[in-house]
């Protein structure tokens, strides 16, 4: 568990220089970057969700996966990395590590790289189904006037007495120096984000705001 915990430290301490982006190559539709801590178990003889990462079992030669159907056998601390799109304009990029595992369940822990192309953010609630979740991924935005936060329906109004002035939020539409912004929504079909910042500075033309997403994809 000691190792564990250490892994997860140190990327978190990496995780924390990566913030997330909004881009738009060229003539190409727009993209939002996400880079989250990951960590899951797989169970013998099943996937791990949305990817073609499977885990077979114990071996003489350590555990067994296969990796879009190709053979490989892992020890703790060995990497499993995985690139591909478990949902339509969505792609995946797992850097992970073979954290331990068992008879029954291998243990995995990384970072997971997400590009969602094309966004449509809608207000939506979570699905009840339990989805993949990749959380904590750090936010960094600076919102012009007149703009929307990324990935969301909230849009920077104007600044006055009472602080920012925000469209899309529920109820008061007042926000100081500090204060936190929420946002549930989808942005594709099976592609939902949790947003959680807040306001790190203000200006009359734009804002920068800062926090946490978290994106879960449903089957």
């Amino acid at each position: 568990m000691r190792k564990k915990a250490t892994i997860l430290i140190v990327l978190g301490l990496l995780l924390s220089f990566l913030p997330t982006c909004q881009r738009k190559p060229k003539d190409g539709p727009l993209e939002l970057l996400y880079t989250a801590l990951f960590e899951s178990g797989i169970e013998k003889g099943s996937n791990l969700q949305g990817t073609g990462i499977r885990y077979v079992g114990l071996s003489d030669k350590g555990a067994e996966v296969l990796i879009d159907a190709q053979t490989a056998f892992k020890q703790k601390g060995d990497s499993l990395d995985w690139r591909g799109s478990p949902v339509e304009n969505v792609d995946l990029d797992l850097t992970l590590r073979v954290l331990w595992f068992t008879e029954e369940k291998l243990y995995v822990g990384g970072t997971a790289k997400l590009t969602i192309r094309d966004p449509g953010p809608e207000v939506a609630s979570i699905p009840t189904e339990p989805p993949v979740q990749y959380s904590n991924a750090p936010v960094t935005y600076q919102v012009e006037k007149g703009n929307y936060i990324p990935g969301t329906l909230i849009k920077y109004l104007s600044k006055q007495e009472e602080g920012i002035e925000l469209s899309g939020v529920e109820g008061y539409p007042y926000r100081k120096l500090g204060d936190s912004i929420v946002w549930e929504g989808k942005l594709r079909e099976r592609v939902f984000l949790q947003l959680n910042v807040r306001v790190i500075f203000i200006a009359e033309d734009f804002i920068s705001v800062a926090g946490i997403a978290t994106l879960l994809l449903t089957p």
